[in-house]
């Protein structure tokens, strides 16, 4: 999955110009690795391939920095399984069936799953200095529309990556639902 997320993101070019939206493409492969996988560290592994296969695809711009972009991708799965774990200990706590409430609210919980990758990336991006400025678009700010952006195009990412690990969550649950 995360040579899946490298080649769609050194292959497909949108040029949408929108921050964020390449989310759509390379999380979504992650997302459905860490959900699919029986694994804690399935994202971890996925994020090490994709930046892996960013470097053999020169799937990085030549005006970021190779180690710094390496690390803003290669990160995001470690946040991922972190996310994932977080929840199902609150389940637990909660003392509910983790794979009914799943069951229940997967696009919900998958969705949110992009947003805190997106934004992990984000944050990864803006701690390494490799962002760009946008301009103000729709009447917002430069800040508030690069979080709206990022915010929405991780949801995205999650509801796309929802519905394509719907098969591989049923078939581990012995298609119970």
């Amino acid at each position: 999955m995360g040579l899946i997320a490298a080649a769609l993101h050194t292959w497909v070019k949108l040029r949408l110009g929108l921050p964020g939206f390449s989310a759509v493409m390379w999380l979504v492969p992650l997302l459905v690795a860490r959900i699919a996988a029986r694994g804690s560290a399935a994202g971890s592994i996925a994020s090490t391939t994709t930046a892996v296969g960013l470097y053999a695809f020169r799937g990085f711009s030549l005006r970021w920095p190779l180690v710094l972009a390496f690390g803003t991708y290669w990160l995001v799965g470690p946040v991922l399984d972190l996310y994932v774990q977080l929840l199902q200990r609150r389940f637990e706590r909660a003392g509910a069936d983790p794979a009914s409430v799943a069951a229940r609210l997967v696009v919900v919980w998958v969705a949110l799953a992009g947003a805190v990758g997106n934004f992990a990336h984000l944050g990864l991006k803006v701690f390494f200095g490799v962002i760009r400025p946008h301009g103000a678009r729709f009447g917002l700010s430069p800040v508030l529309f690069l979080l709206l952006s990022y915010l929405v195009f991780g949801l995205a990412a999650g509801v796309v990556a929802s519905g394509v690990a719907w098969p591989f969550v049923r078939r581990r649950r012995g298609n119970r639902t």
